[in-house]
């Protein structure tokens, strides 16, 4: 299966650098929905504002 006149070590290199190209996204993706946890999300934030402005619309009638 492995290519005639590969080397050992360019195999490992190339194999190393898919699997880096396969964690590293799903490293930051999972720090970035962690970090999210504990700030509020945007659409959060949009219906925090939304609540706001609904309750003063309330008040004044």
């Amino acid at each position: 299966m492995i290519i005639r006149g590969m080397n050992l070590s360019l195999i490992i290199a190339c194999i190393l650098i898919v699997l880096a190209l396969i964690i590293l996204p799903l490293l930051v993706s999972y720090k970035a929905e962690k970090k999210e946890i504990h700030n509020k999300s945007e659409w959060g934030k949009i219906k925090e504002y939304a609540n706001k402005i609904n309750n003063k619309t309330r008040k004044k009638y």
